[in-house]
């Protein structure tokens, strides 16, 4: 009969299989490769000490090699009279880790010389060891074959439930990943839209692939390129322990310095990030444009596969392509708003430049518009838009005569009508412009008032566009604020008292009560810096006069 070392594979089906063995009442041994490490089998009392005596032992190892000499094997061997070994062999990815040696005891055995001296040897009186193991002796000498083959049957049972077990686990693993990669990808595609905040982005496309990736740690760095880092606002974004971040982003320019010219993911083993040891570090660059904007990189992989795979390789590679296309579309979009914004100041310096004694008006009441706007609760998205309509609120003066914005005294009610008109050329000169047309509805009614008694349509309370409610209050608190061709500033008690009064007449109730509770002190700055400005240009003014 020839050695098959199939017979039972992985150790977890050979433990399931000693189990079993010692349900039926058969004492089972794991033995290793070598014969030498001998696990007896768990059986209480005086049965487990005569079974485990060192006699009884090298009988088993003796047995084994026995079995195993010269690449045969016996169907059983007998280790004394009526006590017969069945060894089977647990077999790994092919290779024999060990054996499982079955215990068959006929009651005849309980008889022999033999067993009486391994009684001894074991420290054990015979007629005690007689009682103890009485139970185990219930294999007739006549059916020791039969039960040998029936459990090499099991065993090769067990060993292909084993094999299945691992396979569907296999699979399941493969499924999960595959599920857990579409998951990310998708998320990463549907928070794409919002190029405004790259850094939000950038850090759950971090956040995710932690969370997705079996790595201690995972990071993006941009220490290649000064414009996606401001873009982004911080050079480095990490998730989990065991790497110091200076530590991180000195590795990083390294990394960046050789993967600059070739757009690949590579596995580093130099960089001795969190210990001394070498770790594998696996790391993916971020290009847009042929240029490297940053990396993805990740370390200390745990689990049973300690090794970066090139299922890891693949889904970093393909976060890294989402990163590259949403940072080069940011870029584009901050390139594009700049562009308008820039507009938007040019507009402002404009009407800046036409009336010089509302010189940065539209700047502060654009700020004090996002202060209101934030504090009272409307959001940072509703903040920005405000702002941009406090820069361009008062665009349309450009149509109103110079001699009317600055004349000193009391506007006639012809030149008073000019002034009122400028919401409504304002609104004419933006409505062509799409980037804009959100704001349209705070330039056009940023003076009418809660009572109705506001123009140019005199509509109020809550059908006033909540923009406008916010740009009113901002610009009368700037007017009454700044000194005027006709009037000098107000203190700032009084401002915030008129302001308190006019609450549910001029204006909407509850942003008046939030307004006043506004820290004043960066209005203040841009006061004292927009009077120095002016200061320097009626200087250089009267100095080019002179001349």
């Amino acid at each position: 009969m020839t050695f098959v070392p199939q017979e039972l594979a992985p150790s977890a089906a050979g433990q399931l299989f000693r189990g079993r063995c010692q349900q039926l009442g058969l004492p089972a041994w794991r033995i290793d490769v070598d014969a030498r490490m001998v696990v007896p089998p768990t059986v209480a009392g005086l049965a487990g000490r005569w079974l485990a005596a060192p006699d009884m032992t090298d009988r088993i190892r003796r047995a084994v090699r026995a079995v195993t000499a010269g690449g045969g094997e016996r169907e059983t061997i007998e280790i004394f009279p009526h006590a017969r070994l069945i060894v089977i062999a647990e077999v790994e990815r092919r290779q024999v880790a060990g054996f499982t040696a079955v215990l068959a005891l006929s009651p005849a055995a309980l008889a022999a010389p033999a067993f009486a001296q391994l009684s001894l040897s074991a420290g054990i009186d015979p007629s005690l060891a007689l009682v103890a193991m009485e139970p185990l002796a219930r294999t007739p000498e006549h059916a020791v074959g039969p039960l040998a083959r029936s459990l090499r049957l099991m065993a090769g049972d067990l060993a292909r439930l084993a094999e299945s077990d691992e396979t569907i686990a296999g699979f399941t693993r493969q499924l999960t990943d595959g599920f857990e990669t579409i998951d990310l990808l998708y998320t990463l595609g549907r928070s794409m839209n919002d190029l405004g905040k790259p850094g939000q982005f950038l850090d759950l496309v971090v956040g995710r692939l932690h969370e997705s990736m079996p790595f201690g740690w995972l990071a993006a760095a941009f220490v290649a390129d000064a414009r996606a880092a401001d873009l982004v606002g911080t050079p480095l974004f990490l998730r989990g322990a065991g790497v110091a971040e200076e530590e991180l982003l000195r590795s990083a320019r390294e990394v960046a310095a050789r993967l600059a010219a070739a757009p690949r993911s590579e596995i580093f083993t130099d960089l001795r990030l969190g210990g001394p040891e070498t770790r594998q570090v696996l790391a993916q660059p971020i290009f847009r444009a042929g240029r490297l904007l940053g990396l993805l990189l990740c370390g200390e992989k745990r689990g049973e596969d300690t090794q970066v795979s090139s299922y890891d390789i693949h889904l970093l590679e393909a976060a890294a392509g989402y990163v590259g296309a949403f940072l080069d579309n940011a870029i584009l979009y901050a390139d594009q708003q700049a562009m308008f914004l820039g507009m938007v100041r040019s507009m402002t310096a404009a009407i800046d430049a036409k009336d010089r004694y509302t010189r940065g008006h539209s700047e502060r009441v654009a700020h004090m518009a996002r202060m209101l706007s934030l504090r009272a609760g409307l959001g940072e998205a509703f903040a920005e838009r405000v702002h941009i309509a406090g820069l361009v609120h008062d665009v349309g003066k450009i149509g109103v005569p110079e001699a009317v914005l600055g004349k000193r005294g009391k506007l006639t009610d012809e030149e008073f009508a000019q002034i009122k008109l400028h919401p409504e050329i304002g609104h004419r000169i933006l409505r062509d412009i799409p980037l804009l047309d959100d704001i349209l509805p705070g330039v056009l009614h940023h003076h009418e008032r809660w009572d109705g008694r506001g123009y140019p349509h005199m509509i109020g309370g809550e059908s006033i566009p909540l923009s406008a409610r916010v740009l009113a209050v901002a610009d009368t608190f700037d007017a009454m604020s700044s000194t005027r061709s006709y009037r000098s500033a107000m203190p700032r008690e009084k401002v915030l008292e008129e302001i308190r009064r006019c609450a549910g007449g001029q204006f909407d109730p509850a942003l008046a009560e939030q307004f006043v509770v506004l820290d004043f002190s960066d209005y203040d700055e841009m006061v004292a810096r927009h009077g120095a400005a002016e200061a320097a240009m009626l200087l250089d003014e009267g100095l080019r006069a002179a001349a």
